[in-house]
């Protein structure tokens, strides 16, 4: 049985458009599991513990001696003149 390039099309189409929309739905039907809660009254069991604080220290650092060129001993680059 031969298939046409007009039937491998629809048949991937209509697998396509079923695919997502039942993707949709399950979302749909089941996003107060992947969301949470909207009621923001409610507090999470890790959001009770109170995690002590360590005061940030920024890491060591060597003394920074710039490296390029004076800017007058740059190349000046190229001129092009078009006529």
């Amino acid at each position: 049985m031969d298939i046409s390039y007009l039937d491998f099309f629809l048949i991937n189409t209509l697998s396509f458009i079923g695919g997502v929309s039942s993707g949709i739905l399950i979302c749909c039907k089941y996003k107060h599991f992947f969301i949470g809660e909207s009621n923001s009254s409610n507090t999470r069991e890790l959001d009770a513990f109170d995690v002590p604080q360590i005061p940030y220290s920024p890491p060591p650092q060597a003394e920074v001696i710039a490296t390029a060129p004076p800017p007058e001993q740059l190349n000046k680059g190229i001129r092009i003149v078009l006529e």
